[in-house]
């Protein structure tokens, strides 16, 4: 009944509905979805500390990038993304970058500190602008990661959406039958006012009629 109905119709026939729209839309708080997510989660915060490595140690040969992307993204593997940067560093700049670099290891104060700095920086952007800047970079290492985080957070706001849609189809079918009640109600007591009223012309006639016989007799 509802699907040939559009929501500027459903606003002119009930008035009521608009605070129940706003209030359900209120109430689902699709800003925050995505921060029930795990998997979202555990994305973004690869993501950002894919990021926050590459600003750290600048310019990757496209090889290392490459792995890189696939340590932290694919495989999850925090002390191999490491390794990566140390051998690529190590290259150019010598033994100075793996000594910074052994402060990230396993257990150690400077990994914990860098996690807490992504966790910090993760929580400080807001999961629409990260997927907005996630998908305006051009890198093909990073698309499947793009497409990941996209439909994870279609799947998210999907099940958030058909459930305050189920939700205010309820509140309408309420209202609807809350009308359809009046309606008959009001259309019951039409019809039992006109048999009140033509019963009681009825009566009146035959008073009438039995008054005028007593004159005549």
């Amino acid at each position: 009944m509802l699907d040939s109905v559009h929501l500027s119709d459903i606003r002119a026939h009930y008035p009521t509905f608009e605070s129940i729209f706003q209030k359900y839309v209120k109430n689902a708080r699709f800003d925050g979805v995505l921060k029930k997510s795990l998997d979202f989660k555990a994305l973004k915060l690869d993501v950002i500390s894919l990021w926050h490595l590459q600003e750290k140690h600048g310019h990757l040969h496209l090889e290392t990038r490459s792995a890189l992307v696939r340590a932290l993204l694919v495989e999850h593997n925090f002390q191999r993304a490491l390794q990566l940067l140390e051998e690529n560093d190590g290259n150019t700049n010598g033994s100075s970058v793996a000594t910074r670099l052994f402060s990230y290891r396993t257990g150690s104060r400077g990994e914990e500190s860098f996690k807490n700095q992504v966790k910090t920086a993760a929580a400080n952007l807001p999961d629409s602008r990260f997927l907005k800047r996630l998908e305006s970079i051009d890198d093909k290492d990073l698309r499947p990661t793009v497409q990941n985080a996209k439909a994870l957070a279609q799947r998210e706001l999907s099940y958030s959406i058909d459930a305050v849609v189920n939700k205010m189809t309820r509140a309408v079918l309420a209202m609807q039958q809350d009308h359809c009640r009046r309606s008959v109600q009001a259309g019951v007591e039409n019809e039992e006012r006109k048999v009140l009223d033509d019963a009681l012309v009825e009566f009146i006639h035959e008073i009438n009629k039995r008054s005028a016989g007593r004159r005549n007799s």
